[in-house]
């Protein structure tokens, strides 16, 4: 889960400094409605930076959600099976 939580918080530091490596860095406005070559022959490092920018996003928060959600699936199934093992000894005392 802490995991999960670390990517979670590089996703948010991610979207909220995504407009300002864009415009800095990246395609920005100017050049995000041009087709990806002609972008390519003018601007290539502003192609590559907007390009790793969402390669790094979209997996940080796909991992987070997925690794949150296992692991809150495992929390329950353990304090499920913890309670289910708690009323059978009870049951089996009397």
């Amino acid at each position: 889960m802490k995991f999960g939580a670390g990517l979670g918080v590089a996703a948010i530091v991610l979207i909220v400094l995504g407009p300002f490596i864009n415009r800095n860095f990246g395609l920005g406005d100017g050049l995000s409605f041009m087709p990806l070559f002609a972008a390519w022959e003018s601007a290539p490092v502003a192609v590559l930076v907007s390009l790793i920018y969402v390669t790094l996003l979209v997996p940080c928060v796909l991992l987070s959600a997925t690794f949150i959600t296992a692991a809150l699936v495992i929390r329950h199934a353990e304090a499920s099976e913890q309670a289910t093992t708690t009323e059978d000894s009870a049951s089996n005392t009397h």
